[in-house]
């Protein structure tokens, strides 16, 4: 008897269930256009189908399915009794819970398909702690018919391109760049920087401040959104807290992008209404009336 190793087996299982998910995917885009409700009825009878012609293609003409066939193995005690119990199988009991399911059929059979879908997956469980230890038989399907791979080459290692390698760990190191440089780049700092070089800004010492107000239409000046926690820092606009506090984790100012005020970290305040607050004193001296929205300018003493 030939040795099939582990990971061949475990591969080939994969690999029928990566067929099969392509397959059901393209048939779900043939009837895209048609009303979710009518694709849904019809998907367990289109998995069955889809299921079927698999077998017809692999194992009813031969002894190994699409998995198999590509690593070289194959049922080596399969009969005509056999794949047929195995198209049954394999079809019948997830049509029946599918089907049920979608149809809303009976309550106590509908239980008793999922307790026996949960113990078929513990016994599944099982069955691949024994398979780790044995080697064989990785399915509980391959089990109940008595079934197992063997190759159909003898001692003919498994072969893996140079080329296929040196994508490989060419993407994976890119990945691990990637995952850990990008997010050491402070992104939004740069943008602030760029946005400096490129736009005219006003100088905060000839701007007049205003204490900002809120109504049914005020929008944050960042997500143009209705705010959320309001807060302002020295200009006229409102933003959301989270809007702003994301600004001032990047960096300790910026720009408002309504107004082009510069904004500072320490000039963050939670918006109040204009009748609890009397005036706002900016870095020039001058006293902000609220209600009246003017600037008056204060005296030195």
């Amino acid at each position: 008897m030939s040795y099939v190793s582990r990971v061949n087996q475990i591969d080939a299982v994969q690999l029928d269930e990566e067929i099969y998910k392509v397959l059901r995917n393209q048939a779900r885009q043939v009837g895209k256009h048609l009303p979710i409700d009518q694709i849904d009825r019809w998907q367990p009878e289109v998995d069955a189908i889809l299921k079927y012609f698999m077998w017809t293609f692999s194992l009813r003409d031969g002894k190994s399915t699409f998995g198999q066939q590509l690593l070289n193995l194959h049922y080596e005690n399969v009969t005509r009794a056999k794949s047929l119990l195995y198209l049954m199988l394999t079809i019948v009991p997830e049509y029946a819970r599918d089907k049920l399911a979608g149809n809303g059929g009976n309550r106590n059979l509908g239980m008793l398909l999922d307790y026996v879908g949960d113990v078929m997956k513990l016994l599944e469980f099982v069955n691949l702690l024994v398979f780790l230890h044995r080697g064989t038989q990785p399915q509980v399907i391959e089990y109940l018919l008595g079934i197992a791979s063997r190759s159909t080459t003898t001692h003919k290692p498994r072969n893996i391109g140079y080329s296929y390698m040196t994508r490989e760990l060419l993407w994976h190191s890119l990945m691990e760049l990637f995952t850990t440089g990008l997010p050491m780049i402070n992104f939004h700092y740069l943008k602030c920087g760029l946005k400096k070089l490129f736009t005219r800004t006003r100088r905060d010492d000839l701007v007049r401040r205003f204490y900002p107000t809120m109504d049914a239409f005020t929008n944050c000046a960042y997500c143009d959104d209705t705010p959320i926690l309001p807060v302002h820092a020295g200009c006229q606009h409102v933003f959301c807290y989270y809007c702003m506090k994301a600004h001032f984790t990047a960096t300790n100012e910026f720009q408002c992008s309504e107004c082009g005020t510069r904004l500072h970290v320490r000039n963050m305040r939670t918006y109040e209404t204009s009748s609890s607050v009397s005036y706002t004193r900016d870095d020039n001296s001058d006293r902000v009336d609220a209600d009246s929205k003017r600037s008056i300018p204060v005296s030195e003493s």
